[in-house]
């Protein structure tokens, strides 16, 4: 083998531009790749549990709600699989994701040899819809088990006035559910909305009477916690003392019109004759955030590259002419990604120069070193082809076994490298050097990258039960890129090599 990669390598060198032209060539093509490999945020997980969410009618009371949340309990701990429940109503949810003042949240966790987990989901969302039909069932699982931000699309519409936001936020909202191939469940935080009545006051009328609206508004509220005037002490015992408070209250808008104000004149007043009773409608829910009014547009992605979905979508909406006042973000996994990519990227490339300090102040020289870095650009292309073959991503996990790769693909150039300029000190010249290299140095080589790639293997082969960053992309990515950069160190560090050696020696004859 060594006899045979000798010759190989001497046909190499002597043909530098075919050879590293055919290398650049595949660097090239290997790009093309990344399109249908696709980008998401994190692998999905195999973990047999379910997070619901239950948004119920627009309007509906906490007490109905939590009715609600004892027919679902039932239900769902009746069904086969079950292992354990928790779920909650309002205030902080489980595993701290907390949720609205009134909706709910549920978190299922099934046996692990439950069958057909998939069917067993939709199957328990529409048998809790048909159970509790007063409110909207949502699968939160998809999200989850992404990590931290799986697949979901999030776009924040910003603005001043609800007016602004509210047509823009539902024109981003048609762009998402008219792409029925990358998006699902495409809607707007505004979805809902309940009847609301505004009470208009007549400052004239009012003033004519010696009358406020504040007076129309304490009238018309509902009782609310009676105040303590102050407390006595009988017997030993502390007692409070309550004033006690009107507990009217009015079952139609008829009765209010009709409820009376006493003037300081003592005349009773209709409120009807001071005021107009208006009908409208009010969205479910209002968020805040940086004292602007925001609104989200969500949709699930089902498409497997999850960076070309959103930015789909973000072309439609950069093309859009927004009101003044108005602006529009990109949230959810699509921040996900940018933020830790570029987190990942920056990692990277700060690896690449502590790699290159390194190799500098070990062998003394920069010219070196910089050959051996060129190990590295070539593992894209087992990376990307390794990626496809095995129906991976490209996601936080396969990027995290790039990093890897920068550390144990150049450990090989090293071992080539330095045998050469121990062999070029013994009097040999570069092209001697790099042939005697080869030989002496291809077992060791390829011992390397064969114990590296064992030890990965039971990542890609299913043998341990990974989760999260230590999946199966992370030993695809490794192995891959491996493989590539191990057959190319072999080829290109020495062609490049040689032609550096030579740009080196004309430097001191001149």
């Amino acid at each position: 083998m060594s006899a045979g990669y000798q010759k190989i390598l001497n046909w190499c060198l002597s043909h530098k531009l075919v050879t590293f032209g055919v290398a650049v060539l595949l660097l090239a093509g290997s790009l093309f790749l990344i399109k249908p490999i696709g980008v998401s945020f994190m692998p999905s997980q195999e973990d047999k549990t379910v997070m619901l969410t239950y948004s119920p009618k627009a309007g509906q009371r906490t007490e109905e709600v939590q009715e609600q949340g004892l027919k679902a309990e039932k239900y769902i701990l009746a069904q086969q699989h079950v292992d354990k429940m928790q779920y909650s109503i309002g205030g902080g949810g489980p595993m701290g994701m907390g949720g609205s003042s009134n909706s709910g949240l549920f978190f299922i966790v099934y046996d692990s040899n439950t069958p057909d987990f998939e069917n067993v989901k939709e199957k328990l969302i529409e048998g809790l819809t048909a159970e509790v039909p007063d409110g909207v069932w949502g699968d939160m699982s998809a999200m989850m088990s992404g990590g931290m931000g799986g697949s979901t699309l999030t776009v924040n519409v910003f603005g001043d006035e609800l007016d602004q936001i509210k047509p823009v936020a539902d024109e981003i909202a048609k762009i998402v559910q008219a792409d029925t191939t990358n998006f699902k469940d495409g809607e707007t935080s505004l979805k809902e909305a309940y009847d609301q009545y505004t009470i208009v006051a007549d400052q004239e009328k009012l003033s004519s009477l010696g009358l406020t609206a504040g007076q129309i508004a304490m009238k018309l509220a509902p009782a609310g916690t009676r105040p303590v005037l102050t407390e006595v002490e009988m017997d030993g015992k502390n007692y409070k003392v309550y004033i006690e408070t009107d507990k009217e209250t009015y079952k139609s808008i008829k009765e209010m019109e009709e409820a009376t104000l006493t003037s300081p004149l003592g005349i009773s007043v209709p409120i009807g004759q001071v005021a107009k009773i208006e009908n409208g409608s009010s969205p479910d829910s209002i968020t805040r955030m940086d004292g602007k009014m925001k609104v989200d547009v969500t949709a699930e992605i089902i498409s497997s590259d999850v960076n070309s979905a959103s930015n789909l979508v973000k072309e439609k909406v950069d093309a859009m002419e927004l009101p003044d006042g108005v602006t529009v973000s990109f949230g959810g996994v699509t921040e996900q990604i940018n933020d830790t990519f570029g987190q990942l990227g920056i990692a990277m490339a700060a690896a690449i120069a502590i790699v290159y300090f390194v190799l500098v102040v070990t062998f003394g020289g920069g010219l070196a070193p910089f050959a051996i870095l060129f190990s590295l650009p070539f593992t894209i292309i087992g990376v990307l082809v390794a990626l496809l073959i095995a129906g991976e991503t490209l996601n936080v996990s396969s990027l995290m076994g790039a990093l890897m790769l920068i550390g144990i693909v150049v450990t090989n150039a090293i071992v080539l490298i330095d045998r050469v300029i121990h062999k070029e000190k013994e009097g040999m010249t570069t092209r001697q050097a790099l042939l005697e290299a080869g030989g002496t140095r291809l077992r060791p080589i390829l011992m390397t990258a064969l114990a590296t790639i064992g030890a990965l293997l039971p990542l890609i082969t299913g043998l341990e039960n990974s989760a999260g960053i230590i999946s199966k992309g992370l030993g695809v990515t490794v192995i891959g890129g491996l493989i590539s950069a191990t057959l190319l160190t072999l080829v290109v560090v020495p062609v490049v090599y040689e032609f550096l050696m030579k740009f080196r020696s004309k430097k001191v004859i001149d």
